[in-house]
């Protein structure tokens, strides 16, 4: 890199700056991370886990502007909390749920189908149970 291609870099705007995002599943990993990356973009974060004191300390790490400890495989839960958010959302990013490793094929057929399902259905049911506070809709849908 040069230090032109550096100077310009270093004065680019935020690309999310004003925006606000939900990260379910954002008090470890992966989650954790994507908050990190949107905090550092200029974005407010809100962030949930299941862990209420790992959420606490992630929430202190980033600076979050709220948190919500419940499990986002509750479908009531995942809906109450998308009912109680009070600003506009711009951006849902799901990290939530449990790992599963290894090649599909090899794992016993009940481990691979939650494996395969899991996160999909948490995105599906957390579309569905956004609130008018959610600007967009996870997959660009009306």
């Amino acid at each position: 890199m040069s230090p032109a291609t550096s100077a310009v870099s270093a004065q680019r705007e935020p690309e999310l700056l004003g925006q606000t995002v939900v990260v379910i599943g954002g008090s470890a990993g992966i989650g954790l991370e994507t908050a990190r990356r949107a905090r550092a973009e200029g974005a407010s974060v809100i962030l949930t886990g299941r862990n209420p004191e790992r959420l606490k300390q992630a929430a202190l790490d980033v600076d979050a502007q709220r948190t919500a400890a419940f499990d986002a495989n509750d479908p009531t839960s995942l809906q109450s909390f998308f009912q109680d958010l009070p600003t506009p959302i711009d951006h849902v990013m799901v990290t939530a749920g449990t790992s599963h490793y290894g090649p599909p094929l090899e794992m016993p057929p009940e481990e691979a189908r939650r494996g395969l399902t899991e996160h999909l259905l948490m995105t599906l049911s957390s579309e569905s149970t956004q609130s008018p506070a959610t600007k967009e809709s996870l997959f660009g849908w009306e």
